[in-house]
């Protein structure tokens, strides 16, 4: 797991835990024991991983009781400041909250800075400027912002001001510093940052070509001498923490032997040494243990910053010789052509800065962890008289002068934490893509019948020594393993094969086959689209295949029905039966209009009809 992950997981309070939290300060609160939140925090979620206190098991509930022991144990943890597991603990929670990302510090520095500077800044790009005195405040002001931001000598100084101000007026002269009062908040700030760095380049070149660069720091000198100093203070670190390593691993193993037959480690302990003086030396090897493997990191992460600090140093003189050859003829200030050779050159002075604050950050988490391993009681005396008559060995001895790899697993299985280095010539032994080492070959054989076995008796070693599982990389194993049952153990996750054979019926159940079924889900959902497309579209006249499973739709009309009209009653008057002769004139008595119609209608029937009524 990264140290990211590790910082994500172990430093990060646990919700689930909260309740237990409040107890645990509640009971360092009465014992007068320092609370550290941070510390507490990684604590409870070592703990917590232990199964014995049940507080995440899926199938048993926890109990009050096994609260109170949890809490109890972390009580118990923090309350002795000077023990080497406390100590062990407060290194690994300080190195994993610590442990610098190289561009996190640059921006840590950089927001300092500015936060510093804001004030500054804030007069210089938001004040309006109307007189010439109030521009000439305004300059001075911008001076003082250069030398800050840029680390070009003490602002106090007068020297560093005056040098500083003949710069800046050899780049901007009076009708540029008119309008650049003159511009907007956001167009100022810009160009504020420009003027800052043109500036600061000058006045690094002027150093460098000897012209008086009164209070500037020859950054490059200054970090090579830093670098050389903290890689002297790192090694004389590691030597002495070897020291105590070597001397402590030495009385262990003078103490231990080996019984075979059982396939177990005896401790030999002489009448002056008790059990609890034995596992207070193994808690100390491992304190140091953890401590050597910090400093690895460190000396390792300085040789990295060692080749950045040289290929800066080899730009940093290609971009003085660029300037040099760009100013060697000229009289006067250089052009606009050149000012961005300084602003390139201000970059790199930059970033010399950053490699300053670099080395200096890796200081401090150094003398830190010295520190902390010097509260713990010193135990030597005792580690003597625990070696007897045998003779310290380093680890270049044990391994034949062959690099440390890894512990011995069987030591760390049976020794119940005994760190002791493993020899590669006894050979690696690989598990699951994993590389264990030993230190003797007859635990070889034991390993290779029932690996699980030893892998839960390291589990189980860590989940008492909870400090050996950020050393040894073991937060996955600890925590796969929870829930496993305890007779199980930790079951690695290994393959296996068998030959088995099983009698079945032919076709226990009648055959069905449905030619509408499909496997693949994408049938039914191509199946799908392709129905809400039809959907959408109109079928006229005819039915179609492709329809036939739309819904179907229907418009609801009112059928015709027969009306009549009423109308007046047609009325009618007897009259003669007619005759076939022709029409019988009607005379009224009075004269009418209608005896005119009447006689013309007779005649025309007269003339049009023969004797016989034949036309």
């Amino acid at each position: 797991m990264s140290a990211m992950a590790y910082k994500v997981r172990l430093l990060e309070p646990n919700v689930a835990l909260s309740p237990l939290l409040q107890e645990i300060l509640r009971n360092c609160e009465r014992r007068n024991t320092r609370c550290d939140r941070p510390l507490i925090n990684f604590i409870m979620n070592l703990l917590s991983m232990d199964p014995q206190y049940e507080l995440f098991m899926e199938t048993v509930s926890a109990d009050r009781r096994n609260h109170d022991d949890f809490v109890e144990a972390c009580c118990n943890m923090l309350a002795d400041d000077r023990s080497p597991i406390l100590i062990t603990l407060r290194m690994q929670c300080f190195f994993l909250d610590n442990f610098f990302d190289k561009d996190e510090i640059v921006e840590k520095h950089a927001r300092n800075l500015q936060a510093k500077t804001f004030a500054l800044t804030k007069e210089i790009i938001d004040n309006d400027v109307i007189t010439k005195d109030e521009q000439d405040e305004v300059f001075n002001k911008v001076i003082l912002d250069i030398v800050m931001n840029m680390g070009l000598g003490n602002p106090d100084s007068k020297d560093v001001i005056a040098e500083t101000m003949r710069a800046l007026n050899s780049v901007m002269s009076r009708s540029d510093k008119a309008k650049f009062v003159t511009l907007d908040r956001k167009d100022r700030l810009m160009a504020l940052k420009d003027i800052r760095e043109i500036v600061a380049g000058i006045r690094i070149f002027n150093k460098h070509s000897g012209n008086t660069a009164n209070g500037m720091a020859d950054l490059p000198k200054i970090i090579d001498q830093s670098h050389e100093s903290t890689k002297s203070i790192l090694q004389i670190t590691l030597c002495e923490i070897m020291d105590k390593v070597n001397l402590l691993t030495s009385a262990l193993n003078a103490a231990i032997a080996y019984d075979l037959r059982n396939r177990s480690i005896i401790t030999l302990l002489p009448e002056n040494i008790t059990a609890d003086d034995f596992e207070t030396i193994k808690d100390l090897l491992t304190m140091y243990r953890q401590h050597e493997v910090y400093t690895r990191k460190l000396i390792d992460e300085l040789a990295t910053i060692k080749l950045s600090i040289d290929s800066c140093k080899q730009e940093y003189e290609a971009k003085l010789l660029r300037i040099h050859e760009a100013v060697q003829y000229r009289t006067a200030i250089p052009t606009d052509r050149v000012f961005p050779k300084f602003s390139e050159l201000t970059r790199v002075w930059l970033q010399f800065q950053n490699f300053i604050f670099l080395l200096s950050e890796m200081n401090q988490i150094s003398n830190m962890l010295t520190s902390l391993t010097e509260r713990c009681v010193s135990f030597d005396d005792l580690a003597y008289r625990l070696l007897g008559e045998s003779q310290i060995q380093t680890d270049v001895d044990r391994l034949n002068k062959m690099q440390l790899l890894k512990f011995c697993l069987w030591h760390l299985a049976e020794g119940k934490g005994l760190l002791m280095p493993g020899s590669t010539e006894l050979g690696v032994c690989r598990v699951q893509k994993e590389h264990y080492l030993f230190n003797i070959p007859e635990p070889v054989t034991f390993f290779d019948e029932d690996p699980n076995k030893y892998f839960f008796k390291i589990v189980e070693t860590a989940r008492k020594k909870i400090q050996l599982i950020c050393l040894l990389n073991m937060y996955d194993k600890v925590q796969s393993s929870y829930n496993a049952p305890r007779s199980e153990g930790f079951q690695m996750r290994i393959t296996t094969t068998c030959d088995q054979e099983v009698q079945t019926d032919l076709h226990p159940v009648p055959s069905n086959i449905d030619r509408e079924y499909r496997w693949n889900v994408w049938d039914y959902r191509r199946e799908a689209i392709r129905l809400a497309n039809i959907r959408t579209k109109r079928t006229t006249s005819v039915q179609t295949v492709e329809s036939s499973r739309a819904i179907p739709k229907s418009t609801q009309v009112y059928l015709g029905k027969p009306q009549t009209t009423q109308t007046r009653v047609s009325r009618s008057t007897e009259t003669e039966q007619r005759r076939h002769v022709g029409l019988k004139v009607i005379e009224p008595t009075a004269p009418s209009p209608l005896k005119v119609y009447a006689l013309t209608l007779a005649q025309t029937s007269r003339s049009a009809f023969n004797k016989n009524g034949e036309r």
